[in-house]
């Protein structure tokens, strides 16, 4: 655990500090005991307090959505939380890393802050997670705190069942992708199910052919050998089409769907399981949920 603050063990709490240095103290306003005390006091309106959590070994790489609960206090006044308004719009804002290193190396990250960018979006399957937290510093008069964080790393994911969907209606004649938008928008589709539910038809080729003989010339002479002829039939048949997903986003997904037995681009009706991770956003009261 790390950060810009340090921890008031009287408190409990994680309080801001400034970047005075020993040579400040020797001089007004830092003459006094009650200066001495409360050095961390400078505090202008562009100050912040970040803490940064231990690296979280989620056991397995897996692609989650971290749920925080922010808890604030005052310096002094620990029953008071941090305002959050118009004057520090951007706050909480809360780093998320994830990696599949240990020591976070080669660390992707998303930074989200409570109304420009509220909304967290998936890092991909990772296993060692971490989160920033950067609040507003306060005043001099009142530091701001951090008293707790707790960060839960969500995979449980929600469904949506896609019914009697014809993929031609999203058939634009130019490609094989058919693109399946879905009701609820995902942090991450995470599973797409597809069942058939009309026939499609196809072709099918049966018979036999020739096996070729060499005989050198000269050696037999003409009419001592017959081939077998050849025997080929095609047949019309019918059957499910061949379908398979190829990509996810967040609100919708990419099937292509073939005739089973000459792989040509076709259409169907299909029904879909979709499963997902919800999303999340920084609300109101400074958490990610």
């Amino acid at each position: 655990m790390s950060g810009t603050g340090f921890f008031d063990v009287g408190q409990q709490v994680y309080l801001p500090k400034d970047t005075l240095t020993w040579a400040n103290l020797g001089s007004s306003p830092y003459g006094s005991w009650d200066s001495y005390t409360t050095w961390y006091k400078n505090l202008t309106s562009s100050s912040t307090v970040a803490f940064t959590s231990a690296i979280i070994d989620f056991g397995r790489s897996a692609v989650v959505v971290p749920n925080i609960t922010l808890s604030t206090a005052k310096d002094g006044n620990l029953t008071e939380s941090i305002t959050l308004d118009s004057s520090n719009e951007n706050i909480p804002q809360f780093q998320i890393e994830g990696s599949d290193n240990s020591d976070m190396s080669s660390a992707t990250s998303v930074t989200l802050t409570r109304t420009s960018n509220p909304d967290f979006t998936s890092l991909g399957a990772k296993r060692y997670y971490r989160v920033t937290t950067t609040i507003d510093a306060g005043s001099n008069t009142s530091p701001n705190a951090i008293s707790g964080i707790n960060i839960d790393l969500n995979t449980t994911t929600e469904e949506e069942i896609i019914e009697s969907f014809n993929t031609a209606t999203v058939d634009d004649g130019s490609t094989t992708a058919r693109v399946i938008p879905t009701n609820n928008t995902f942090t991450d589709i995470t599973f797409v199910g597809i069942t058939p539910r009309t026939e499609v038809s196809d072709t099918v080729v049966t018979g036999t052919g020739t096996v070729s003989l060499y005989v050198a010339s000269g050696y037999v002479n003409t009419g001592y050998f017959v081939g077998d002829a050849s025997s080929v039939s095609t047949g019309s048949i019918t059957s499910v089409p061949l379908a398979r997903c190829v990509s996810k986003s967040t609100n919708n997904f990419t099937i292509q769907v073939y005739l089973p037995n000459n792989a040509t681009d076709t259409n169907g009706t299909f029904d879909f399981l979709v499963k997902g991770l919800p999303t999340a956003s920084i609300n109101d009261e400074g958490n990610l949920e």
